[in-house]
């Protein structure tokens, strides 16, 4: 038969091939191999029904941390973010021992990219050059997509910093910053100083911009505004990317880690600051029995966040080993950020992330499709930003598209009740009804980690990241 699979009667919406139209989509070996008016059913082995529903380009989330703060989320991420319609996501906080051993064990069939955390690589704040290029190298060779440096939670030296850009964009590998370095902080300073830590011709991925609007200049939209006026100071040369989680809901999400009697965890301390408390274990012991710092838990199968007496003991149990949460992110930021626009029109924050995976935040479907019902951003504006524009981030440009020949990955929604239905990879179900039905995964490496990869026991897909948006501009 000339198809494996018919989704029939849907409307796809596809900016990247310039398509909002009811169509039936073929797919045969995992590829998109028609787009057409009508297919004839006898012709595939199967016809799923999609009539009434959204058939978009799988959706892409370009900050997860499917590996979770530890523990039992490190089982439970995977199926956290699939079952929200997430076909491809790009994990921002583990090793690779876990990402591996994670997509092998409790794998929910997602194509998985991941990167080499700073915090995870160096001792040393301030690591020299053949440190981070050896160790870059090593991690590359086991799988490892790129670099992450966590300059909010765990800084690195501004020199440091720079030189980890300055090599992974020599390696002409994926380089993303959690902005911050030990002269700076997770917030408008660490926006600021950016710009001099990247040079003339230095590329990055900003990571969740909303986390460095959360009130050190008032009003919050003037502090938005100096943030949006950074990025259109670095141009293309900077990809970037934010969440919609605020203070009104899961908050953010952060450490819960102390040493001795002092908090270790940057993020952590500011956040106790901010609250009126002392960046100590008494104090954020404190914190969680007030209330304004909640803990990550298990709950019915999921990840959920605690407060008050369960927080406490969750927290006191795991030797404050656990991840936790405050309410620090403003509402009026993080939406402004999500839909504001350049000159040409396009978005100042290029994509839609939501910072979750075993984090309880998975909104990509949600809070998106919120934003269309209320017109702060068009159905196609949505798929851009959730699915379009995150493939090129990624350097994918098989995926992000329903075009003949485009990988078939694809996510189902249902705008009446704002959620997704289906999602499928590479023609193949991964979730139905939000409810994770698939196993294992497929792991994106770069050329240099193939081989490991397999060896692991993993299904890989070789990636070129200097097809990545932020290589896109030639070097001057």
């Amino acid at each position: 038969m000339p198809y494996d699979l018919i989704l029939r009667g849907g409307r796809i919406v596809d900016p990247a091939n310039d398509l909002d139209a009811v169509r039936d989509l073929g797919i045969e070996a995992g590829r998109v191999t028609a787009v057409a008016g009508s297919l004839a059913e006898a012709e595939a082995a199967r016809v799923i029904d999609v009539a009434g529903r959204v058939v978009m380009p799988g959706i892409i989330d370009t900050h997860v941390h499917v590996g979770g703060f530890g523990g039992r989320s490190r089982a439970l991420g995977h199926r956290m973010t699939a079952e929200t319609g997430v076909t491809t996501c790009l994990d921002m906080g583990s090793t690779m021992d876990v990402i591996t051993a994670g997509i092998r064990d409790a794998g929910a069939g997602m194509n998985v990219a991941a990167l080499l955390t700073s915090v995870a690589a160096f001792e040393d704040p301030d690591p020299s050059e053949g440190e981070i290029a050896g160790r870059l190298e090593q991690e590359l060779e086991v799988g490892a997509f790129g670099l992450k440096i966590i300059g909010g939670h765990w800084p690195l030296t501004p020199d440091a910093s720079a030189r980890c850009i300055e090599i992974a964009n020599r390696r002409g590998v994926h380089v993303a910053f959690h902005l911050g370095t030990t002269e700076s902080s997770s917030n408008l300073l660490g926006l600021r100083e950016l710009p001099d830590l990247m040079g003339s011709d230095g590329r990055v991925h900003v990571a969740h911009v909303a986390a460095y609007t959360r009130g050190m200049i008032e009003p919050p939209l003037d502090e938005v505004s100096e943030a949006i006026a950074i990025l259109e100071q670095l141009g293309d040369r900077a990809v970037s990317e934010s969440y919609l989680s605020t203070k009104v809901d899961t908050g953010n999400a952060t450490a819960g880690e102390c040493s001795g009697d002092d908090v270790s965890d940057h993020v952590t301390r500011n956040c106790l600051v901010m609250g009126g408390y002392e960046p100590t274990r008494a104090d954020m012991r404190r914190a969680i029995q007030e209330g304004y710092c909640g803990v990550f838990v298990e709950r019915g199968g999921r990840i959920v966040l605690a407060h008050g007496e369960e927080a406490e003991r969750a927290w006191t149990e795991a030797n404050t080993k656990v991840g936790v949460s405050f309410p620090v992110t403003p509402p009026e930021s993080a939406l402004a950020l999500m839909t504001a626009r350049r000159a040409d029109g396009s978005f100042a924050v290029d994509a839609l992330a939501t910072d979750g995976g075993g984090i309880p935040r998975n909104w990509m479907v949600e809070r998106g499709l919120a934003l269309v019902r209320i017109g702060a951003m068009t159905l196609e504006d949505y798929v851009r930003k959730a699915s379009a524009t995150p493939a090129r981030m990624l350097g994918l440009p098989r995926k992000g598209q329903l075009g003949v020949g485009a990988d078939a990955d694809v996510t189902v929604l249902d705008l009446e009740r704002g959620v997704a239905t289906m999602s499928l990879v590479a023609g193949a179900p991964i979730m139905i009804g939000g409810e994770s039905i698939a196993s294992g995964g497929t792991l994106l490496v770069t050329e240099a980690g193939e081989a490991a990869a397999r060896a692991a026991g993993l299904a890989t897909e070789v990636v070129d990241p200097r097809q990545a948006a932020m290589y896109a501009t030639p070097s001057r």
